[in-house]
């Protein structure tokens, strides 16, 4: 150690004297200048910037010497950075979440200006959390699952039809094929309340949506989609997040030379994928007598005559044998769809739009022109229309107007006030049940009255309804638009403590749809007798069911609509100390919910108001040992004073056991493998019955 010593002391000796440089070896003999130069390393500073491929500074990038990790440096606000290496020639290795690591070789550089490029595949590493901040996904403690958008892109018209056995821990369950009702419900580990609210919170750009909402969004529209599932990660929600959370962010435009415009369309074709077997008429003749003798009720059977005169159709009106299902439902319908978008922009101002039309029709035949001058015939069109707009106003302030529109435009049967969806049910009810040798459709209009003489026939049981008599004398008409409004503002606070940020949100949603209802009463007829001719043809005499009347459509309406209000403002703060990252989160929202329609109830009129605080901390070393709290602390006017705040704390470890030294070994088999576990309290106040059940009659 001390012959080292020596060695440099003396080359620092000459070089301050201005001697030729030599090196002393050991044993007192000179060496040549070259190798005494080969045993100092003198450091190698550096310096530079990072910018993205819009020209921002990248803040908080990690750079790291290639030959030395040990050596490393971060950028600051301005995307600037310093780093000291030991070798001219050395490589440095510049990573950020969500951009693609860059190696750039110094070869006696001093100043460096690098750009980094957004990696969409690394983006994937990146997991929205609570109320939209971002986390990596190997730190995340609760239960949060990233989905990729074009996972979602799958045949159909609504993409809640897409996250069945695509989503670990969520049910999804179609009910309906009706078009404008055909989406799945679906949940998020099961019912977590007993009555009210059931179904998931569904947050998009920070605002709460309903159900057909979603479905009216395309995954061309989607940058990140996230489910929250446990007590965990929906904590911060408090009264909101007891069935889950699905966070959705919209895409923001970008920094391109030229606008780049997409555009698809689609057609499918929908078909049931089961449908009921009905035996012909002769047949359920038979069987209805074989029932009839085995039960021994005495019912009248039906004759050998009337079984054969039905099998060889030898009078439709006399011997009838109608296939209701056949004479109401086709085969299978052709949908289309079209989505168009443009994504652009320049360094201080970007632009995403997207426009999407749909257009369904349903599985009924178009039966009402066969009677009269109008279609009531299912016709679905729904458009859609997202513009976010992103202004950057300086390097570390920005701010955002999303707008998105909704419009649906509903036509389709209806009987009397029923909307469609009922009048298909009862429809589809009397077509399975419907006996198919009782009466026909229709009868000859023997009296020339003018109007159409609807089959029908007086049972004990009160009568068998004509489903075709019911699906073609109605129609309905609806309109509903949804419009949604976010402004945001981001502003970095680093000139205060770099990682330090400020958010805030105002939002406002509004909901309208009118219907109108136009339907005629239809004049019912039944057989009364028939006789056999001479020539072995059949006459038959009908009787109207009550007293007959010209049909003239009646028209009805309704109209219906709410609006919604939302704000929220909240400081983070995200920073990372050598193998210590730290981050925090203190928010603040309220939310006010409005009834458009006309209330006879003055409480049922009232405007219902929420506000909560959320909280979030985390800690994690080396992306090793991980460390999470969340709380939220709502207040509801649901619950009486003294009760209407209420706190939701949780409490998160994790252990990522992969980014152990004695896992390399594996890591080619298993990735990551983590151990995680997680407490916490979530809440509802959606009761399900009147509101302020606690005030005294």
């Amino acid at each position: 150690m001390q012959k080292i010593i020596y060695k440099l002391g003396c080359a620092g000796i000459a070089m301050a004297c201005g001697m030729p440089l030599t090196a002393v070896a050991s044993n007192g003999i000179t060496q040549p200048e070259h190798l005494a130069l080969q045993g100092i390393k003198q450091a190698h500073a550096v310096t530079g910037v990072v910018l993205d491929e819009s020209g921002q500074p990248v803040i908080g990038a990690t750079i790291v010497s290639k030959t030395n990790p040990k050596i490393m440096s971060t950028t600051d606000v301005n995307g600037q950075f310093s780093i000291n290496v030991s070798n001219s020639d050395d490589v440095l290795v510049f990573t950020y979440i969500g951009y693609q690591k860059k190696e750039v070789s110094l070869k006696g550089k001093r100043v460096l200006s690098v750009e980094m490029k957004e990696d969409a595949k690394t983006l994937s590493d990146v997991v929205v959390t609570a109320f939209g901040a971002t986390q990596k996904k190997e730190t995340v403690v609760g239960s949060i699952q990233q989905v990729k958008p074009e996972s979602l892109r799958v045949p159909g018209s609504n993409i809640s039809n897409a996250f069945a056995g695509r989503l670990a821990g969520v049910i999804a369950t179609q009910s309906s094929g009706q078009p404008g009702s055909n989406g799945s419900n679906f949940y998020i580990r099961g019912i977590s309340t007993i009555s009210g609210a059931t179904s998931p919170l569904i947050v998009m750009d920070g605002m709460e949506i309903s159900q057909d909402d979603l479905n009216h969004l395309d995954p061309d529209v989607i940058e990140s989609f996230s489910i929250l599932k446990d007590a965990s990660a929906t904590a911060m929600y408090g009264t909101r997040g007891a069935n889950g959370v699905l966070i959705i962010t919209t895409k923001s435009g970008a920094d391109l030379e030229k606008p780049k415009i997409t555009f698809r369309v689609e057609g499918n074709i929908t078909t049931p994928t089961s449908k009921p077997k009905f035996v012909d008429g002769a047949e359920f003749m038979q069987l209805y007598n074989e029932a009839v003798r085995n039960e021994g009720t005495g019912s009248t059977l039906y004759t050998d005559e009337q079984i054969a005169n039905t099998r060889n159709h030898v009078n439709k009106y006399v011997f009838p044998d109608v296939d209701w299902y056949n004479e109401i439902f086709k085969n299978a319908s052709f949908n289309q769809k079209a989505n168009m978008n443009i994504r652009g922009g320049t360094k201080k101002i970007v632009y995403f739009m997207n426009l999407n039309l749909s257009n369904e029709t349903g599985m009924l035949k178009n039966r009402s022109k066969d009677f009269y001058s109008y279609n009531n015939n299912i016709d679905y069109l729904r458009l859609a229309f997202q513009n976010n707009i992103d202004f950057n106003m300086s390097k570390s302030s920005k701010i955002s107007l999303h707008l998105y529109a909704g419009l649906d435009k509903m036509h389709g049967p209806a009987v009397g006030n029923n909307d469609i969806s009922t009048t298909l049910n009862n429809i589809y009810s009397q077509v399975v049940n419907a006996n198919p040798v009782l009466f026909p459709i229709l009868y000859e209009d023997q009296d020339n009255d003018g109007w159409t003489h609807w089959g029908y026939k007086q049972l004990a049981n009160g009568g068998n309804t004509n489903p075709l008599a019911q699906l073609v004398n109605g129609y309905q008409d609806s309109f509903a638009s949804t419009i949604t409004a976010n402004l945001n503002f981001d502003q970095k606070l680093d000139f205060i403590t770099k990682g330090l940020a400020l958010h805030a949100m105002i939002s406002f949603k509004n909901w309208s749809k009118s219907v109108n209802n136009r339907y005629m009463n239809f004049n019912r007829y039944t057989m009364q007798s028939y006789t056999k001719g001479e020539d072995g043809t059949y006459s038959y005499t009908t009787v109207p069911v009550g007293d007959p009347t010209q049909p003239v459509l009646s028209n009805s309406g309704s109209n219906a609509g709410d609006r919604r209000y939302y704000g929220q403002a909240y400081i983070d703060y995200n920073r990372t100390f050598g193998a210590h990252t730290v981050s925090g989160m203190l928010l603040w929202n309220i939310n006010q919910y409005d009834n458009n329609m006309y209330q006879t109830s003055v409480l049922a009129s009232l405007p219902s108001r929420k506000m909560g605080f959320a909280a979030r901390a985390t800690y994690d070393y080396l992306h090793r040992y991980l460390i999470e709290f969340n709380a939220g602390y709502n207040g509801s006017e649901q619950f009486a004073k003294g009760h209407r705040w209420g706190f939701f704390p949780s409490v998160g470890l994790g252990y990522v056991v992969s980014e152990e030294n004695y896992w390399k070994s594996l890591r080619n088999v298993v990735s990551n493998f983590k151990l995680r576990g997680t407490y916490g309290l979530v809440g509802n106040d959606q009761y399900g019955y009147e509101r302020f059940i606690y005030q005294e009659v």
